[in-house]
């Protein structure tokens, strides 16, 4: 079972995913802790190649070669512009970090590289942020499936509802993992899925699966098991708080949320995950007393603590 502890919040980071709007919803907005970065990693990011297309955000240090961070101009906390926050130290060899300004809590070493504009001011407290993705993870693995995915031939049948709005589908890896197509049935185009992937590693596209019919849809990839992750060719965000993205190619297309960046995987700025209303999801052992509108810092830490305290309650009646 993963360890999950509540924690207060610090004033600074009054951007949060999870305001209830009532009973029985809450709104998702994935990124909101982090500012709306392309990438989150709760510890270090490292990488000797490729880029991420918007902002970057993590908790340890930021370890890059021949690389690019924001080049499309996606900065992290809007009007504030950051391109990259690192809570560790910085080592850049050769690339960029574009347009926005850099937070750094260590020190920093460039070579071959324009220093960017360099802030003092750290807009992410990361240990409770930490902590909020993990009970995320764990609040969304407990929602009810609303459809199914199913093996048909050597690719995945997906079946929605039919109606529309948020579809849960729960999925092992493994099925995953060697599929090379799509079925779509009973989805209606623009709406969201989130497919719950239960297994400790978690992969993708050994079998070249093509992941563009899933283009016109708000897409979470949620892996709250995993520990590890080998994720590429993907559209649609990923949220894998526990995990270690391993790929050495490839491209994703979409938010990523990972506990440790060492990949050379392309993230690309498009398909950022959309904020949305999701039926039966917990942000606490009382949603009735969850605000509506964006609460003081003390409601958020009542709010992360309920949620993590639900998550361990989660994972504790699933191995009784």
């Amino acid at each position: 079972m993963h360890s999950i502890r509540p924690v207060m919040l610090a004033p600074v980071t009054l951007a949060f995913a999870l305001l209830g709007g009532s009973a029985h919803a809450a709104v998702l907005n994935l990124m909101a802790p982090v500012g709306g970065a392309n990438l989150y990693a709760i510890h270090d990011f490292t990488a000797p190649s490729s880029d991420v297309e918007g902002a970057v955000v993590a908790g340890g240090n930021v370890t890059i070669s021949s690389y690019s961070i924001n080049h499309n101009n996606k900065d992290a906390f809007g009007t504030d512009g950051y391109a990259l926050v690192a809570g560790g130290n910085l080592a850049l060899q050769g690339g960029s970090i574009e347009n926005g300004k850099a937070y750094v809590g260590g020190t920093s070493a460039l070579t071959w590289a324009a220093t960017p504009d360099m802030s003092t001011n750290n807009p992410v407290d990361f240990k409770a942020t930490s902590n909020y993705y993990k009970g995320v993870a764990d609040a969304l693995s407990d929602l009810d499936p609303t459809g199914s995915v199913t093996r048909l031939w050597s690719g995945v049948k997906v079946t929605g509802n039919g109606s529309g709005g948020v579809d849960v589908f729960d999925v092992s890896s493994d099925l995953f993992a060697n599929s090379s197509s799509w079925t779509l049935e009973q989805l209606v185009p623009g709406q969201t899925l989130v497919f719950n992937v239960s297994g400790g590693a978690g992969t993708f596209n050994n079998g070249g699966i093509s992941f563009e019919p899933l283009a016109g849809y708000n897409v979470l990839f949620n892996f709250y098991e995993a520990t590890s992750i080998d994720v590429r060719g993907v559209i649609g965000s990923v949220l894998a708080p526990y995990a270690t993205q391993t790929a050495n190619w490839g491209v994703i297309n979409g938010n990523v949320i990972v506990d440790t960046w060492s990949s050379t995987v392309q993230v690309n700025s498009n398909h950022y995950f959309n904020a949305v209303d999701i039926a039966g999801l917990k942000t606490g052992p009382n949603d009735n007393d969850t605000p509506a509108h964006v609460p003081e810092p003390g409601s958020v830490a009542l709010v992360l603590a309920g949620l993590a305290a639900a998550g361990m309650a989660r994972r504790k009646r699933r191995q009784a």
